[in-house]
């Protein structure tokens, strides 16, 4: 797959990434939920091929234990979520500069922590929050 640009709302923080796959992935837990005011849907990268064009209003937020979420300090907005040791990386897939035509929403995690006002109505896999992290979290 090609070397794809992305940035944030006010192109102060740029990027490029090799993504992994097609599949979009929608996140319901209550970090996601509260940074992005909803749901979060993202794509899986190839960690090492995330490189930074402009990144000096990048902020990283140590998020959990193995987690780490990346935004804009100077516009806010949500670029990526990743492994503390960078061997997992998932970005904002809206952050993208063009979205690639094969991209297909695949799967909903966190699904128990999603609030009953709202559901997506297309048939996707669906993993609870234990089964979150047990694959991140061994």
């Amino acid at each position: 797959m090609k070397k794809m640009h992305a940035q944030c709302l006010c192109g102060t923080t740029q990027f490029e990434v090799n993504l992994a796959n097609y599949q979009v992935h929608v996140c319901h837990c209550s970090l996601c939920r509260r940074q992005s005011s909803g749901l979060l849907m993202t794509i899986d990268v190839k960690p090492e091929s995330l490189v930074f064009l402009k990144q000096d209003q990048l902020g990283v937020f140590k998020s959990s234990e193995w987690g780490e979420r990346g935004f804009c300090k100077q516009c806010g907005t949500t670029l990526f979520w990743r492994m503390h040791d960078h061997s997992y990386c998932n970005i904002n897939v809206f952050a993208l500069d063009e979205l690639p035509k094969e991209l297909s929403l695949d799967m909903e995690i966190y699904i128990d922590n999603k609030p009953d006002f709202y559901s997506l109505n297309q048939p996707t896999k669906k993993l609870t929050e234990a089964e979150v992290v047990a694959m991140f979290n061994p």
